[in-house]
């Protein structure tokens, strides 16, 4: 729930939200934004931006996982981003008033609190304490991007679903992570067959137990020695970008191109 700006200390949220971004805006920024700032439950498969269409709002999650992908010209995607309490997405475009590039849509549902664009983009043009904290969580979140471009190249399967499953993990705060093994191999960019077999695996090992449409992790440290070193690099950047660490804390894809509804999907059984 969105609470009534109380007087607090100059980096205390005047919302009741886990969210870094608005935890660590200015008490002048959050009274300006305040009166704008939306409840947004999202479910899972929910398509927020969609390729060449206007971002209008911008998600900051509290609970919710967000998916940043890139789609190809045959309907494939592979994932170039993930984003949950530690930070927002929709920033850059909302700053610049530009079209969204990629599709982001909701890797696992809950809360998130919903702002205009436009209003942040007005905010941010009289302030330059909220410009140069939009600016660090957005290159946070472009770090993470150019991180996971290296994985998906340099570093096999069972590395890059270790790393996936852990970063999930972490933004849920619970041990079970909902998602099915067809949404894994679309963000994985592999066959069904491939993530489940390599899903397999990690049961046998005893890191993991699966269950239809849940994944629950049991052997978190050594799911970290089994994967690769993206794992860690993109904790590190967070750290040293924002002073964000997410480890501590607590279908049909619609067509590329057109523009997000309230009931559009992307998740598949």
């Amino acid at each position: 729930m969105v609470k009534p700006a109380t007087a607090r200390g100059p980096r205390e949220a005047a919302v009741d939200t886990r969210n870094y971004v608005l935890n660590a805006m200015r008490l002048e920024d959050l009274h300006a934004l305040e009166p704008h700032l939306q409840d947004a439950p999202v479910v899972s498969g929910q398509i927020l931006y969609e390729p060449g269409y206007p971002v209008d709002w911008v998600y900051f999650p509290s609970t919710a996982v967000l998916s940043v992908v890139t789609v190809m010209a045959d309907g494939r995607t592979v994932e170039s981003d993930t984003v949950g309490y530690e930070s927002a997405v929709g920033v850059l475009c909302a700053l610049g008033a530009s079209a969204s590039v990629s599709r982001t849509f909701t890797q696992i549902g809950g809360s998130t609190i919903r702002l205009s664009a436009s209003r942040l983009r007005h905010r941010a043009e009289e302030s330059a304490s909220l410009r140069r904290l939009l600016i660090r969580y957005a290159q946070a979140n472009l770090a993470q991007a150019h991180q996971s471009v290296a994985c998906n190249a340099l570093h096999d399967l069972t590395q890059r679903l270790c790393r996936w499953l852990l970063m999930s993990h972490d933004r849920t705060g619970g041990d079970e992570v909902r998602l099915t093994q067809q949404y894994l191999a679309t963000m994985l960019g592999v066959q069904r067959t491939t993530v489940t077999e390599a899903l397999r695996e990690l049961a046998s090992a005893g890191l993991i137990r699966q269950q239809r449409g849940a994944i629950h992790v049991l052997d978190r440290a050594r799911m970290e020695a089994e994967t690769c070193e993206c794992y860690d690099a993109v904790r590190s950047s967070l750290q040293q970008l924002i002073g964000a660490d997410p480890s501590i804390e607590i279908p049909t894809a619609s067509v590329p191109g057109r523009r997000p509804q309230a009931s559009d999907s992307v998740m598949a059984e």
